[in-house]
């Protein structure tokens, strides 16, 4: 899915929240749900993709169909930990858990800006809904490589 319908979903979602929450929550929701495609950087750049921040920036508007076909990028199983861990609901509950013990209501929408994000990400990955648990992708590795082949070369990143 594009950065950009990241950013933009979530946006609109900050200006509902923030209109009824607050602004802790419109930044939490913001923040999180705009922006947790950071650890796509990495993947990108070693895939081929120029590091410089102009194109980085410009990667926001283009769909995985057109970074393909500009920069060579393809598909691959993630290689870092940081995609695992930032994408899977076990984080977003972890966020909110924090939010509550801290009292910090910019954590606390955060966990529900990571769901957001997950939600429109459910068609990019295979094993919906069960590939944003981390806890299930550890105990079902061989199913999930499996499924990661025939699924990658139906859905872009």
């Amino acid at each position: 899915m594009r950065a950009i319908t990241h950013i933009s979903a979530s946006a609109a979602a900050a200006v509902i929240s923030g209109a009824t929450a607050g602004p802790a929550a419109a930044a939490g929701i913001f923040l999180f749900g705009g922006f947790l495609d950071i650890d796509h950087i990495g993947s990108f750049v070693s895939a081929g993709h120029p590091a410089n921040p102009v194109a980085l920036f410009q990667s926001i508007f283009r769909n995985e169909k057109q970074l393909e076909k500009r920069y060579s990028i393809k598909r691959v199983i993630p290689s870092n930990w940081i995609f695992p861990a930032l994408h899977c609901i076990e984080f977003a509950l972890l966020l909110a858990g924090a939010g509550v013990i801290l009292t910090s209501r910019l954590l606390m929408w955060g966990g529900a800006g990571v769901i957001l994000h997950l939600l429109l990400d459910i068609r990019s990955y295979p094993c919906n809904p069960e590939f944003f648990s981390i806890i299930w992708r550890i105990s079902h590795k061989k199913q999930l490589l499996r499924a990661w082949v025939k699924h990658r070369s139906k859905v872009y990143w």
